[in-house]
């Protein structure tokens, strides 16, 4: 069955998680308006107000998809629907709300880390916090719905300096952050087989082999300001996401 199918899921939630400032809301309006401040021929792109609770947005993407019978290419289009959280803890409660939603589907994550900070406490505190919210919605989900995969999983460092185009990060901390990235994805995929029979836990036993690398969760770098990966990062995600959901139906 293809991707074109139409009994294929033609749209994407996507939820953003992040601490406050890290620069989440101007990655999405970035994204969802193809404006940057660097876009000398777009209009003034407008600095986010402060997310309160939690915002909506919404943008409708097309890409090329190989169909898996016969390898040709066809354009499949996508609406992806985000949820733009705030990173206070004051809306925490929010956020598990509609993390405990049973009508609601999040296919994929996007954890925003500010690469102005210091990077070691960004990565501690993705992995205390945000992993752990990613975790408890997951176990929430497969107890509704019995999904096999979990969702997919950004981690995006995002520059938000003024003066820097460039984006630059330490080589040995983009990979530790890799690894403990791989390591969160390996431990979804458990908390997902877990709640299924014995019959059916035996055949995700080993869970990483459920995931190509294709599909795994993923290390990101984009730039608001100037624009740069963030529409690469958003539609990565997405076709991640989609392809899990495709595989999840074999």
């Amino acid at each position: 069955m293809s991707i074109r199918s139409p009994n294929k899921r033609k749209r994407l939630h996507v939820c953003v998680l992040g601490d406050a400032g890290t620069g989440k809301s101007a990655l999405v309006t970035s994204f969802c308006t193809n404006r940057s401040p660097s876009s000398c021929h777009q209009p003034l792109f407008r600095k986010p107000a402060k997310t309160v609770a939690m915002d909506y947005a919404a943008k409708r993407v097309e890409f090329d998809v190989e169909e898996e019978d016969d390898g040709r290419t066809e354009k499949l289009s996508l609406e992806i629907c985000i949820t733009d959280f705030s990173g206070n803890d004051s809306y925490k409660d929010a956020r598990y709300a509609t993390y405990d939603d049973s009508g609601l589907d999040i296919d994929a994550f996007l954890v925003v880390v500010s690469k102005n900070r210091d990077p070691n406490k960004s990565l501690h505190l993705v992995q205390s916090k945000w992993f752990e919210e990613i975790a408890r919605y997951t176990s929430s989900k497969v107890q509704q719905t019995r999904h096999v995969l979990p969702p997919c999983v950004c981690l995006c460092f995002h520059n938000v300096d003024d003066d820097e185009n460039k984006i630059q990060i330490d080589d040995a901390f983009l990979e530790r952050s890799r690894d403990a990235l791989d390591a969160f994805d390996r431990r979804l995929l458990t908390v997902s087989s877990m709640s299924f029979s014995k019959s059916t836990a035996r055949t995700c036993e080993n869970a990483s082999s459920l995931i190509p690398i294709e599909l795994a969760s993923f290390v990101s770098c984009a730039n608001a300001k100037t624009g740069l990966n963030v529409k690469s990062t958003f539609e990565r995600l997405a076709k991640r996401a989609l392809k899990r959901r495709e595989k999840e139906r074999f």
